[in-house]
């Protein structure tokens, strides 16, 4: 009995596959055979719009524009290209072998399309479309266009947008990718690829032999991607950029609640807008051959030898050795002999007897020669990892560089040379081996004006409205004692009327500080400064890094100042 019920039902089965073959290949069969002879069903690939890119205070910073595309299917146009492209070139002012050699190039498989024209004018649009009659296979299709309203000021934070390459094709088209899709390539558009990137669709319609619209056979809608919130403040960011101007180097802000980032700028700078698009691609060599290096965000990539800067750490290491107090003196006679050398003070007329509060405020390097050497490289070692500068801060922008903190075990296994007295007096104030980056100069100083609260930096807030960004905190051990002893330091610096720092004051404001000026094997030396304010209760903090900037208490600490000034006239201290 239930032999026979499984044959009637394996039967019925049989007789329904059979009826519909019996209907598409002789009912409809001709009508099939019609739309494919012609070829009058298209599939236009409808890509999803990224998401926007907003600061803090919903300014745009990245988002996307509708641009006309005029585009061609290849097996409907051949018989006629030469003539189409014609007339399209004549609309578009374009020369019309250029317009056949891209499609001769091109060429793909019957119901892919073509691109010959990209982001014309609206009007150039139409007036394609009034024609299309005469156009067999040509079409306009819509895409969204990437632009970024703050050019330059934000291109390293915000990065830009870049076709696949032929070694990622496979790869990616396992995630959902087209070969004709664009990927972020560098800053926020990088890091946040995933969220930001929008969920493409298609319409499949039927066309008459012309081309023309008969009826839309079906449609899977675009989904756009996720909008981003920063911490970024886009008028400081711009101010800032004003600032550099086309000077060499960064600056970077933070707040210091959750440790957002107000503001990071490199310079020189570059257009994003011209990446966003193959048309404006063809200008951008001038980027990548500019012996400037305005692709580089300085900020986050560059390492440079931090001078002066690095002085803190030097002291703290004494002082939590028990090797100075910050009434231990030391005299300057504007030089040090050390191993049979001579180390010269910045000032050759030396800054006689100097305690730590002093030492800070001139930037005496005597006494940094001598607070390091009783401290010892091992300890500075020690201190330089507890505060991070041998590895990333953990900021979510691509490629972060590490930076480098030289070691006794470290010159003996790579150079094979044995560690003296010269390297760690060297290393006292910041030179010889020592590499680090602006980004870990500002985690370096936010953690002292929070008495040892070491950031992990963020730039993105909010995704979609929903708060994800939050402190991310490492303690760093250091008795409070010696936190205050640093910081009188540092307010000596900008406030003592002979402090290095103190063209980096701003009305109203009390702030503290350190000031570097780095050789750099070249005529002028970098030129650094960090800061916080206010002094009593911290709520932002700063570095400014010129590259070849010359002294960091003049041209970095200018700065600074007017930095300070935006800040507290905004109303963030």
């Amino acid at each position: 009995m239930k032999a026979n019920r499984l044959s009637i039902i394996i039967l019925i089965g049989f007789l329904v596959i059979l009826a519909n073959l019996i209907r598409m290949q002789i009912i409809l069969g001709d009508y099939y055979r019609t739309l494919s002879e012609k070829n009058r069903i298209r599939v236009i690939y409808l890509e999803g719009p990224r998401g926007k890119i907003l600061d803090r205070r919903a300014n745009v910073l990245a988002s996307s524009r509708l641009s006309f595309n005029c585009s061609v299917v290849p097996r409907e146009a051949r018989s006629k290209i030469h003539e189409s492209c014609k007339i399209v070139g004549a609309i578009l002012g374009v020369d019309p072998e250029d317009l056949e050699k891209r499609y001769q190039k091109k060429k793909q498989g019957v119901f892919n399309t073509i691109i010959l024209a990209e982001d014309i004018r609206s009007f150039e649009a139409i007036a394609i479309e009034e024609k299309l009659d005469l156009l067999p296979g040509f079409m306009i299709e819509t895409r969204p266009q990437r632009e970024y309203p703050y050019g330059n000021a934000a291109a390293h934070l915000i990065g830009y947008l870049g076709p696949m390459g032929e070694s990622e094709i496979d790869d990616m088209e396992s995630y959902g990718y087209r070969q004709m899709d664009w990927l972020g390539r560098e800053g926020i558009e990088k890091t946040y690829e995933s969220y930001l990137r929008g969920q493409s669709g298609g319409l499949q319609i039927e066309v008459d032999s012309r081309g023309r619209l008969i009826r839309a056979l079906g449609v899977k809608e675009p989904q756009e991607g996720k909008d981003l919130e920063l911490t970024i403040d886009a008028k400081l960011q711009s101010r800032i950029q004003e600032l550099l101007k086309d000077q060499k180097g960064a600056v970077i802000v933070m707040e210091l609640g959750e440790g957002g980032l107000l503001a990071v700028n490199s310079s020189p700078s570059f257009d994003p807008n011209l990446f966003a698009s193959a048309k404006g691609r063809k200008e951008v060599g001038k980027y990548l051959h500019d012996s400037t290096a305005p692709m580089v965000n300085r900020g986050v990539r560059g390492q440079f030898p931090p001078g002066s800067i690095f002085k803190v750490i030097t002291a703290l290491a004494a002082l939590e050795n028990h090797k100075v107090s910050p009434r231990t003196t030391f005299y300057c006679p504007g030089y040090m002999i050390v191993g049979g050398n001579r180390f010269r003070c910045w000032t050759s007329q030396g800054h006689g007897n100097q305690a730590l509060s002093e030492a800070f405020a001139h930037s005496c390097d005597v006494f940094f020669y001598s607070t390091g050497l009783l401290a010892g490289v091992d300890a500075i070692y020690e201190k330089c990892l507890a505060f991070g500068l041998s590895k990333p801060t953990g900021i979510d922008l691509p490629s972060e560089k590490s930076g480098f903190v030289p070691s006794r075990n470290w010159k003996r296994e790579k150079l094979h040379r044995a560690w003296f007295e010269g390297d760690t007096a060297n290393l006292s104030i910041g030179q010889g081996y020592l590499q680090i980056t602006p980004i870990q100069a500002l985690v370096m100083i936010a953690a002292i004006a929070t008495s040892g609260e070491l950031f992990k930096p963020h730039l993105v807030n909010k995704i979609s409205g929903v708060k994800v960004a939050e402190r991310n905190i490492r303690p760093v051990m250091i008795a409070s004692r010696n936190w205050e002893a640093v910081k009188e330091g540092l307010d000596q610096v900008v406030n003592s009327n002979t402090g290095t720092g103190r063209l980096a004051r701003a009305e109203g404001l009390h702030i503290a500080g350190k000031t570097g000026s780095a050789e750099s094997g070249g005529d002028k030396t970098h030129a650094w400064f960090v800061g916080y304010a206010p002094l009593e209760h911290p709520k932002v903090a700063m570095v400014v890094f010129l590259e070849h900037g010359g002294h960091g208490g003049i041209s970095a600490a200018r700065i600074a100042s007017t930095v300070f000034t935006w800040l507290k006239e905004s109303a963030y201290v």
